[in-house]
């Protein structure tokens, strides 16, 4: 059996789901996927983006996007270069920084530059800062949720969760890490300062944020979140692809 992995998987970090695809006779070419980590290469209707954990998928969430006006200059720099009007560079940056909730920006983006004789090298750049502003992970849903995919996120973690109630019950351990401040609360009995302990990360994700966001995201993009222990999402990968 054959199934296909997305080449920004890591080779060497993967080690546990590719002996267990060993071990049950399942084998994998690695190449570049539309969305999602994992998929058939006979029926890509069904795509699986794994996390290794939760930290990570929390990073694809609150992934830091560029700021519009950046995004602005950029488009009208590359506008003014390749000889395109002020209309249509207008018209390609609302396209890639509006809202896209209702609509397939990749798609309206390739679409204008097509119809408007605009080169492939540069149709890609505004592409890139489409991907810029709204980030990869947000790019995979909305691939998914256009093209009629069924796209799962498992998220692997040693936390104990195993459903998006638990996360309502989840502790970021970043909000755990203290360090000094500047402000002096008053001195040692060598004589040095002792200064007022203040959280690192106040502002990091709460588990319930993080809940929350998961079933905004599947009522909104239709992808279903998913969580495993690391042992056991190689078993799992298989099963939502439907080869187990």
């Amino acid at each position: 059996m054959l199934i296909l992995e997305d080449t920004r998987q890591q080779e060497n970090k993967h080690k546990k789901k590719h002996e267990y695809f060993r071990s049950v006779g399942v084998y994998w070419n690695r190449t570049a996927l539309y969305c999602g980590d994992y998929t058939l290469p006979s029926n890509q209707s069904v795509c699986v983006d794994t996390k290794k954990d939760i930290a990570e998928l929390i990073g694809d969430i609150q992934v830091k996007k560029m700021p519009k006006k950046e995004i602005h200059k950029t488009v009208f720099d590359i506008c003014e270069m390749q000889g395109i009007s002020f209309d249509l560079a207008e018209q390609i940056y609302h396209a890639i920084c509006d809202d896209d909730e209702k609509r397939f920006a990749e798609k309206e983006i390739d679409l204008t530059c097509f119809q408007n004789h605009i080169a492939e090298r540069t149709t890609s750049d505004f592409q890139a800062l489409y991907v810029k502003r709204h980030g990869f992970f947000h790019r995979g849903l909305k691939r998914a949720q256009n093209s009629s995919i069924q796209l799962y996120i498992l998220v692997d973690n040693i936390d104990g969760v195993t459903c998006i109630d638990d996360l309502f019950r989840w502790h970021n351990p970043r909000l755990d890490i203290w360090i000094n401040s500047r402000e002096i609360t008053g001195f040692w009995k060598n004589g040095r300062p002792r200064y007022k302990k203040v959280k690192k990360y106040p502002y990091a994700a709460t588990g319930e944020w993080l809940a929350k966001s998961c079933l905004t995201m599947q009522q909104k993009y239709g992808v279903k979140f998913l969580f495993c222990k690391p042992e056991e999402s190689g078993p799992k990968i298989l099963e939502l692809l439907g080869v187990m």
